[in-house]
């Protein structure tokens, strides 16, 4: 009779441990995963747009005109490489590597605002589809959206820079 009391709803607690087990791993799994898609939402669009900041800061002009999408020999139809050179090259006289500002994502694109000290602003757009490199027609979206990093922002009393 004793050996029946000391058994009593210990089934019952290792099914409830199993249970909260379960439903722990799967809120668990489902944070990991909503974390992992803003992480690397638009991981493959910023790594062109880097790649081409890499090579303008390098002094690499014909690569990064291959990172936009044209070259040399088969020049974009509205924006050739004497062009190119004048909105990039070294008679920019820029005083500071091109760095990102800010990164806004939208639908079909993603939207850069690329600065260097002596230079204007420059909106970037990489597009989703093929990867390609362009300029932005606004520095962000225009379609609605939430803005959540503006609304973090504007709760924690940062300021954004969209100069």
């Amino acid at each position: 009779m004793g050996t029946f009391f000391q058994q009593y709803g210990v089934e019952e607690a290792r099914r409830n441990r199993i249970i909260r087990n379960i439903i722990l791993s799967c809120v668990g799994l489902l944070v990991l995963g909503i974390i992992g898609y803003f992480v690397f939402h638009d991981y493959s669009e910023k790594q062109v747009a880097k790649r081409f900041l890499a090579d303008v800061n390098a002094h690499r002009y014909e690569e990064a005109y291959r990172d936009w999408g044209c070259s040399r020999q088969h020049p974009c139809p509205n924006y050739d490489y004497g062009r190119f050179m004048e909105d990039w090259g070294p008679a920019k006289k820029i005083t500071s590597p091109w760095t990102v500002s800010s990164v806004d994502s939208c639908r079909s694109f993603l939207t850069l605002n690329v600065k260097a000290a002596g230079a204007e602003v420059q909106s970037l757009s990489v597009q989703r589809s093929d990867g390609s490199l362009g300029y932005a027609p606004a520095p962000e979206c225009q379609e609605k959206m939430w803005r959540w990093g503006q609304f973090f922002n504007r709760i924690l009393g940062r300021s954004s820079d969209k100069s």
